[in-house]
């Protein structure tokens, strides 16, 4: 894995599939987040309350949190940071949460931003989150 000498803010748009109107969250995420991480950010934008499955589909690979009788996946989500993936600007991964309703999310990688360590009030909504 990618060791970082100082985590950076992603910027995420995410899209929710075959709705009109079209639903969608911008999202500043820290690099050094793991997919787990994302994973409850994602759930808290939606207002989803995590009670279904779910798997991101990044380059080919199912990521995701296992639970008693959903998919396996090669990787825990807890341990894959995102920063990991090396993303290109305009990249694009699908987050699928509830198999049964199959709501799917296009998260599109928009912008690198740096940390600012001047101004602590947008920094602390960056804190990873522990689960």
């Amino acid at each position: 894995m990618t060791e970082l000498l100082q985590p950076l803010i992603y910027q995420f748009k995410v899209v929710l599939r075959r709705i009109s109107p079209m639903i969608w969250r911008r999202l500043w995420v820290r690099s050094d987040n793991t997919l787990a991480d994302l994973h409850y950010i994602l759930q808290i934008a939606f207002g989803w309350t995590d009670f279904h499955l779910h798997q991101f589909l990044i380059y080919g690979k199912q990521f995701g949190i296992y639970r008693d009788g959903g998919p396996t996946f090669d990787q825990a989500a807890q341990k894959v940071r995102l920063a990991d993936f090396r993303l290109r600007l305009r990249e694009r991964f699908l987050y699928e949460y509830d198999f049964g309703d199959n709501w799917q999310h296009d998260i599109t990688f928009e912008k690198i931003l740096p940390v600012e360590p001047k101004d602590p009030s947008r920094n602390n909504l960056l804190i990873p989150i522990q689960k």
